[in-house]
C-alpha cells in the first residue's frame, strides 16, 4: 500500500481515495472509501483500454454479469462505471496478502491449509460458474488470504480484456504457468480451465514454484501442453490425487468445481480454535489491517463525506450483506463430529436454479423449487435503495404500478406509495408486458410468470442446445417469445435470434445476428418484432431490425457505427429510432419512411434513449448527468417543443395513458426512481 500522489485524483465517482494498493496491465488499484463509510478496493482502467471500444463493451457486459455474483470467498462488486471516461470498478475491500505474496514471503502452506486453501477456491469458482461467468486468470496473485477464507478477485476481467490493445500489441493477460491448454490453442474453453489454473495455484502454495516451474513465456506454455506439473510438493492422498486430474490436459477429464466440494469436503480440517492459516500469515494480515488503519488516519478531510441518498442512520446493503457474508463463512470452518467441513451451511449461488433435468413446464413450487434471490440481491426492502445500473422502468397497464429493473433488482412497486409489491429473481434481460406476463432471461434458461413472481408458468432452454440466453420479449398475448442466444450454448458463440412456441414450449425459428443486441421488443399487435444492437469493438455497424414476426423477413433497417436504441408507440404503427447517440428518427412502420427530429439543441449531450408517448405525437430524450434541459420533440414536425427544466435520465418511462414519465436520478452510485405528471412535468412520487 502506498500513499496517494499529486497525480491522483481525490475521488473516483462517488468513492474517495485514501492510498493506493497496486497497478498493472489493467490500471491502478485504489483503497477507497465509499459514501456510506465503508472500504473498497477500486480499479480505474488504464488510457489505452479506456479508448478501446471493444473493451469498453466486454467490460460493461462482464461488470453487469460480475455483480451477480455474491458467496463468501468472492468480494463481491459494489458499484463500478464502464461509461466513465476511464472506466472503473469497485469490489468489498479485503485487508490481506495475496497468495503470491504470503508463499514469497513465508513459504509454502501445511497440509491442512492446503484442503482449506483448495475448497475456498472450489466454493468461490462454484459461485462464479454458477453466475454464467470464467475466471479465466486464476493465479496465486488473484487469489487473497483472509481469516474466513481465500477470497478470488478479478473475476470476469480477462474476458473483457481479450482482444483489446493489450493482447493485439502483443502484451498477454494472464499468466502462462496457470493458463489451461484449451486456453492457448483457443479451442472448447469452458468453466474446467478454471479448474486447471486452480490446480496450479495449490501446487504454488505447497512448494513455492509454479506447476511447470520458472522459465520464459514460451518454454511454459510449451510445458503446460506436454509436459506433466510438479506434483511432488503435495502431500500424498486425496488432496494429490485431486490435484492432479484438475491439470489433466483434456478437460473432460477434470472435475467441476463441484466435485471438488464434494470429495473434499468430508476430509479433516485444521483446528477452528487455531484457524486454517500458517501463524506467519496471520501476521502478514494483521500487518495489512495496520496500513489499513495508517490510510484511514491519513485521509483528506477537506472534502464532507456525503452519506448519499437513503443513507442516513440506516443498516445499509453493504452492512447487512457483510453481517451475511462474516456469518457464513464462520460457520463453513466450523468442525462438526469427526471434524468434516459442513460446506453444506454456505449459502448457494446466485440463485437456486431451476433443475437442469427437468423439463420446461416444472410446476411453481414443486418439488424442483421456486427460484428465490440470494441474500440482499435485490435492492428493495433489504438494502433500502437501488443500487447498481439501472435498465428499464415500465408501467403496469393500469398505471398502478412500476415495475423497476436494474443490476440489482426486478421488482414492482406501488409508485405512489413508493411500497415494493412483487420481486422476482434476478436476471440479464426483462420483459414485463402490459397483460401482466412476465419473462426473464439468465444464462441457461429463460422463465415466464403470469400475474406475478408466485405463479411462474413455463421455464424454457434447459435441455435445449442453445443457450447463453441474455434477453427476452413476449407478445401481449404470451403465445410466442423471442430472445437473443448464443448458437453453440456458451458465451463465445455467434448470437443468434429464437423465436419459442409458448404452448409447446419449443423453439420455432433461428435467425442469424449481425451484433449482441441490448434491445428486444414485440409490436403490441404482435405482428413485427425490433431488435436493437451495439457496435462490439469498433468494427462493423450497430443497427435497429424490424422483423415481420411470423415470416423472420427483415422489413426495416437503421444503421449507425455505434449503438442504436428504439422506442415504440402504443398502437404499434409508429417508432422512434436513436443512432449514434446523436441522431434521432421518427419511422412509420407501414413503409418505413422517416422523420429527422431537431438536435440543434442537444450542445455537449449525447442521447442514451429514447421514449414516446403512447399515441406517438411526442418523443422524449434521456441524457446522462444532461447539462441542459431534455429534448422533446412533437413528431410530427421534429421541432423540439420547449420544456423548461426538465430532465430525463438515460431511463424513462411512459404511462399507457401518457398522463406520468418515470425516470432515475442516480448519486453516490445509488438511483432514486422519479414519477413526473406530464400535465406540468413536476415530480410527484420519489422512491428508492
Amino acid at each position: 500500500m502506498q500513499p496517494l500522489t499529486a497525480d491522483d485524483p481525490p475521488a473516483i465517482g462517488p468513492h474517495r481515495l485514501l492510498a493506493r494498493l497496486g497497478a498493472g496491465g489493467m490500471g491502478k488499484v485504489y483503497l477507497a472509501r465509499t459514501p456510506d463509510g465503508h472500504l473498497c478496493a477500486l480499479k480505474v482502467v488504464k488510457e489505452d483500454l479506456a479508448h478501446d471500444n471493444q473493451f469498453r463493451a466486454r467490460f460493461a457486459r462482464e461488470v453487469r454479469t460480475a455483480q451477480r455474483v455474491r458467496g463468501p470467498f468472492t468480494p463481491a462488486v459494489v458499484d463500478a462505471d464502464p461509461d466513465a471516461p476511464e472506466p472503473w470498478m469497485a469490489t468489498e475491500y479485503v485487508p490481506g496478502p495475496t497468495l503470491k505474496e504470503a508463499v514469497r514471503e513465508v513459504g509454502h502452506f501445511p497440509a491442512e491449509s492446503l484442503l482449506v486453501l483448495t475448497l475456498g477456491l472450489a466454493r468461490a469458482l462454484s459461485t462464479i460458474h454458477a453466475a454464467g461467468l470464467m475466471h479465466r486468470d486464476l493465479k496465486p496473485s488473484n487469489i487473497l488470504l483472509s481469516p474466513r477464507g481465500p477470497q478470488v478477485i478479478d473475476f470476469g476481467i480477462a474476458r473483457a480484456v481479450e482482444g483489446t490493445v493489450l493482447t493485439r500489441t502483443g502484451q498477454t493477460f494472464g499468466t502462462p504457468s496457470y493458463t489451461s491448454p484449451e486456453q492457448i490453442t483457443g479451442k472448447n474453453v469452458t468453466p474446467l480451465a478454471d479448474v486447471f489454473s486452480l490446480g496450479g495455484a495449490v501446487i504454488f502454495a505447497a512448494g513455492g514454484m509454479p506447476p511447470f516451474g520458472e522459465g520464459g513465456p514460451v518454454n511454459t506454455l510449451a510445458k503446460v501442453m506436454k509436459a506433466d506439473p510438479n506434483l511432488a510438493a503435495l502431500p500424498e492422498g486425496p488432496l494429490r490425487d485431486l490435484v492432479a486430474r484438475c491439470m489433466a490436459k483434456d478437460p473432460e477429464q477434470r472435475p467441476d468445481a463441484d466435485s471438488i466440494l464434494r470429495e473434499l469436503s468430508g476430509l479433516p480440517l485444521p483446528s477452528a480454535a487455531h484457524g486454517w492459516l500458517p501463524t506467519q500469515v496471520s501476521r502478514q494480515i494483521d500487518a495489512k489491517a495496520g496500513e489499513t488503519e495508517q490510510a484511514k488516519a491519513a485521509e483528506r478531510t477537506t472534502v464532507p463525506l456525503d452519506t448519499g441518498p437513503g443513507q442516513g442512520g440506516g443498516s445499509s446493503w453493504w452492512r447487512r450483506r457483510s453481517v451475511v457474508v462474516a456469518a457464513a463463512a464462520a460457520t463453513a470452518l466450523v468442525l462438526l463430529g469427526g471434524g468434516a467441513l459442513a460446506w453444506t451451511a454456505l449459502p448457494a449461488g446466485p440463485e437456486d436454479e431451476p433443475d437442469p433435468t427437468a423439463g420446461g413446464s416444472e410446476e411453481p413450487g414443486g418439488e424442483g423449487g421456486e427460484e428465490t434471490g440470494d441474500e440482499g440481491e435485490a435492492g428493495t426492502e433489504e438494502s433500502g435503495h437501488f443500487g447498481g445500473f439501472m435498465y428499464t422502468l415500465t408501467f403496469s397497464e393500469d398505471g398502478d404500478h412500476l415495475h423497476v429493473f436494474g443490476s440489482g433488482t426486478l421488482s414492482t412497486w406501488d409508485w405512489r406509495d413508493g411500497e415494493p409489491v412483487d420481486e422476482y429473481p434476478s436476471a440479464l434481460g426483462a420483459d414485463f408486458t402490459d397483460s401482466g406476463y412476465v419473462a426473464t432471461a439468465v444464462n441457461e434458461y429463460i422463465r415466464v410468470w403470469e400475474g406475478g413472481s408466485d405463479n411462474r408458468i413455463a421455464v424454457l432452454g434447459q435441455n435445449e442446445e442453445f443457450g447463453m440466453f441474455d434477453m427476452a420479449a413476449l407478445t401481449e398475448d404470451a403465445s410466442t417469445l423471442a430472445t437473443e442466444a448464443s448458437d453453440d450454448g456458451t458465451e463465445d458463440g455467434d448470437p443468434i435470434l429464437q423465436t419459442w412456441d409458448m404452448e409447446s414450449e419449443e423453439v420455432v425459428s433461428v435467425l442469424p445476428l449481425d451484433g449482441y443486441l441490448h434491445d428486444l421488443d414485440y409490436t403490441p399487435d404482435g405482428s413485427m418484432l425490433v431488435g436493437a444492437s451495439y457496435n462490439l469493438g469498433g468494427e462493423g455497424t450497430s443497427f435497429t431490425i424490424v422483423w415481420d414476426a411470423e415470416s423472420g423477413e427483415e422489413l426495416h433497417r437503421f444503421e449507425g457505427e455505434e449503438s442504436s436504441d428504439f422506442a415504440l408507440s402504443a398502437d404499434g404503427s409508429t417508432m422512434v429510432v436513436l443512432t449514434d447517440y446523436t441522431e434521432v428518427l421518427m419511422v412509420d412502420l407501414t413503409d418505413g419512411s422517416t422523420r429527422e427530429m431537431d438536435m440543434s439543441d442537444l450542445g455537449e449531450d449525447k442521447v442514451y434513449e429514447v421514449a414516446l408517448s403512447p399515441d406517438g405525437s411526442i418523443a422524449y430524450s434521456g441524457t446522462s448527468w444532461p447539462s441542459s434541459d431534455t429534448l422533446v420533440w412533437e413528431t410530427a414536425t421534429g421541432e423540439v417543443s420547449p420544456i423548461e427544466g426538465l430532465r430525463l435520465s438515460e431511463v424513462i418511462g411512459v404511462s399507457a395513458d401518457g398522463e406520468h414519465i418515470a425516470t432515475t436520478v442516480t448519486e453516490d452510485g445509488y438511483s432514486t426512481v422519479r414519477v413526473l405528471d406530464t400535465t406540468d412535468y413536476e415530480v410527484v412520487a420519489e422512491f428508492s
